[in-house]
């Protein structure tokens, strides 16, 4: 930056030759000449006295005291002057106390730059800015982690500039984390037909890796990549680091550290996954139950114009916020995790809200994060979409021929095999398939066996009514996960009394113990691989329940598993059998 340094000096001092060589101007001393003068005076007191912060008032979130800070933060700083240059002129810079709202303050680019929230050129990108909505203990802490990245090889550097909030309590909070492009090597975006989107389309991406690389210390995937508008360094009201003035990457060399081809929607995904703490499974489920809920009113409020439509992005995000809110409050969630991912919903939907995409089909990008999650081909991620969605359009398949079949039987129709096709819609190929299959599920309704398929003894007690599993999902269909899981269990455990207390003995057949090798392969296939785990699974349980499976029929167990059993598995891991019923089974297997 040396080289940066002595140039920017050299324009300074031109500068002032030039304001000192101009002819004075005699004439009539109009409104315009008093501002210049009034503005000139405030320059010159900025620099002789300081900032001067004399009342209380809110910035940022939270009340500010009376301060005052000497000389200019980029006076001695290489950085900090560099960023300087990406502020527009006088005149032309647009800062604000509130983020949400910036415009022209004055003319003066020295007074402007004591704002606490500037935006920099937008015909020329050279800052990449992170979104931190993490609070850490110190500002050493947050640099330490950030250390930590670039020793991981998640980054190339340490960002150019850290601005965050100083608490009292010494807390750092809600940082920006900046990386800038050397110098020269800025990313040109305009309307003109020369200008090449490729180079925009990157930046974009790289800030998107940058914060897919810190997701974990709290980076926000929603934030805008392409505004400009950041925490000001240079202001007064903000604790501002330097920590990097020797490493300058250029995007290209940015590329190549970070994942750029991660969509900012999985992005969201991902980021309500670390922060709610709900699992995979469930984060993702509630993502999509709030997303679809989040699409539907911004088109009931855009298409009946409502006045929640008319503020900015954030406000907007504020409303959604609350009203996803109340949707999850009148759905019976309350939980502290859901809060989570409803915000990252939130921020995710108002930051991308295009009113021209209402009525068109959109793309749900990440719904099968959970189902794909591990695999590193695309091969492989591309099998397991077919499997999910297989099973999707099977279960479908099934509620619509279960559906036709009972309309047929209130009408007095004879049933057949060609009249289930007709009355459902369906190839009359897929209704012979599944004919046996569709009669045993009805047989079953009919005559309220619920346990007619599975043979099963009870003595002396009878099984709960409910047992303690927690759906997942409880924004979707609560009840119904409930009563699939007590269903489940009731066709597997029978319960045998001992004193007070209960054993859970289960019939050791090939099917049940499928079940039981699925849920042990995918609880721990993250851990050791898929391959490596299905053959242990299959030998503990052979020695167990003296039932020895296939490896193909042990994978298609685990492969096999409905979008309800998933989301029990990351509430209640082990829901077939716990480590304690385990044990006291085992001597009754036999």
């Amino acid at each position: 930056m040396s080289g940066f340094e002595s140039r920017y000096e050299e324009a300074q001092r031109r500068k002032r030759e030039a304001r000192e060589k101009r002819t004075l101007d005699n004439g009539e001393f109009n409104e315009f000449a008093l501002a210049a003068s009034e503005q000139k005076h405030l320059v010159r007191k900025r620099l002789e006295e300081g900032f001067e912060h004399r009342f209380e008032r809110e910035v940022g979130g939270r009340v500010r005291r009376p301060f005052r800070e000497m000389g200019l933060r980029s006076e001695d700083d290489a950085v900090l002057k560099y960023f300087v240059t990406l502020v527009p002129r006088g005149g032309k810079a647009r800062a604000s106390d509130d983020k949400a709202n910036l415009a022209v303050q004055c003319k003066s680019k020295l007074l402007t730059l004591d704002y606490p929230y500037i935006e920099l050129n937008r015909e020329f990108l050279a800052a990449l800015r992170v979104d931190c909505d993490g609070v850490f203990q110190t500002a050493e802490a947050c640099l330490f982690l950030l250390t930590e990245a670039v020793r991981d090889g998640r980054i190339p550097c340490l960002p150019h500039i850290v601005v965050g909030d100083l608490l009292d309590n010494g807390q750092l909070s809600r940082p920006h984390l900046i990386w800038m492009l050397p110098q020269g090597a800025a990313v040109w975006r305009s309307e003109d037909n020369r200008c090449r989107q490729q180079p925009i389309r990157l930046f974009d991406a790289v800030t998107r890796g940058l914060a897919a690389a810190l997701i974990d210390i709290g980076a926000d995937p929603a934030a805008p990549t392409m505004t400009g508008r950041m925490k000001c360094p240079t202001s007064p009201f903000w604790l501002t680091l330097t920590p990097n003035a020797e490493v300058w990457p250029t995007l290209t060399e940015y590329a190549d550290y970070v994942d750029t081809g991660i969509s900012r929607a999985a992005l969201a995904r991902k980021a309500s996954v670390i922060q709610s703490g709900l699992g995979l499974t469930a984060s993702n489920q509630i993502f999509d139950v709030l997303r679809t809920e989040g699409r539907r009113l911004l088109a009931e409020w855009h298409f009946r114009a409502d006045s929640r439509m008319k503020g900015s992005r954030a406000v907007l995000a504020d409303h959604l916020h609350e009203a996803l809110a109340a949707f999850a409050k009148d759905s019976g969630s309350s939980e502290e995790g859901v809060s989570y991912v409803m915000a990252k919903v939130a921020d995710y939907l108002a930051s991308h809200f295009d009113p021209a995409k209402l009525k068109g089909k959109t793309v749900n990008r990440g719904k099968l994060l959970d189902v794909v999650d591990g695999l590193q081909t695309v091969t492989e991620r591309q099998a397991a979409g077919g499997r999910y969605s297989g099973k999707a359009k099977g279960v479908s398949t099934f509620e619509k021929l279960l559906a036709a079949y009972r309309r047929l039987q209130v009408s007095g129709t004879l049933i057949t095999q060609t009249a289930l096709a007709k009355a459902s819609g369906i190839s009359r190929r897929t209704v012979i398939s599944r004919w046996a299959e569709i009669v045993t599920a009805e047989a079953c309704n009919l005559e309220r066996c619920e346990n007619k398929c599975i043979d099963k003894k009870v003595s002396g007690t009878t099984a709960p009514a409910e047992y303690p599993v927690i759906a997942a999902n409880p924004l979707n269909e609560t009840r119904i996960q409930y009563q699939a899981a007590n269903q489940i269990q009731r066709n597997l455990l029978e319960v045998g009394p001992v004193g007070d207390a209960h054993k859970w003995a289960m019939k050791a057949n090939k099917a049940n113990v499928s079940l039981i090798a699925g849920e042990r392969i995918r609880r721990h296939a993250g851990a050791f691989g898929q391959k490596q785990t299905i053959k242990p699974v299959i030998d503990d349980l052979a020695a167990v329940y003296g039932v020895t499976l296939t490896e193909a029929e042990a994978l298609q167990a685990a492969n096999s598993a409905t979008d309800v059993m998933r989301a029990i598995e990351q509430i209640c891991e082990g829901r077939w059998l716990s480590d304690a019923e385990l044990a006291a089974m085992r001597p009754m297997a036999a």
